[in-house]
């Protein structure tokens, strides 16, 4: 066997052995990330507009994961409401749907959590809830830098009102 066809099969295999490793690579999406924003924690008619005016928002602020593979996402995410007084906290997993494209990630995710007064009580005694996370963002390549908008709306399992919001996110990851 001649020396270039030598060095051309050992090419070949080299590149047919990482072209699955890069394909993985471009797969898989995974992010950790600060928020702050606004939420409104009593959604009814008459709240809609006292919330135009100020009077019923709050800041809010908090952390997510979110890892996915392919178009499935998965995640977490703890937040603390802090404006007024004895406010509550809030946690939760997150399933739904990533789309990551080149340097934007699209984002459809879907909440179960609790909300509690005290940090612990989210993981048991808080009251449940259910909500939606869709979002957007934004990878500054060749860096780890995203920065992100995410909306929220969160309904009490148990009745009541529901609560609405939106949140601008920075943080590190690959997708």
């Amino acid at each position: 066997m001649s020396t270039t066809l030598r060095l051309t099969t050992a090419l070949a295999i080299v590149a047919a052995l990482a072209a699955p490793a890069a394909a993985r690579a471009e797969v898989w999406t995974a992010s950790i990330e600060g928020f702050a924003g606004w939420q409104n924690l009593q959604l009814s008619t008459a709240s809609v507009g006292n919330a135009v005016s100020g009077d019923e928002g709050t800041t809010i602020v908090g952390g997510d994961f979110l890892a996915g593979y392919g178009l499935l996402g998965i995640g977490a995410v703890i937040d603390k409401t802090v404006s007024g007084t004895n406010q509550p906290w809030a946690g939760a997993a997150m399933l739904g749907i990533l789309v990551p494209l080149t340097a934007v990630r699209l984002e459809l995710m879907g909440e179960l959590g609790q909300r509690a007064r005290d940090f612990g009580d989210i993981f048991g005694n808080g009251q449940t809830f259910l909500g939606v996370r869709p979002g957007i963002s934004f990878r500054f390549a060749p860096t780890p830098l995203i920065i992100g908008v995410s909306g929220i709306g969160r309904w009490n399992t148990s009745g009541g009102s529901g609560d609405y919001g939106i949140v601008g996110r920075i943080g590190f990851g690959i997708f």
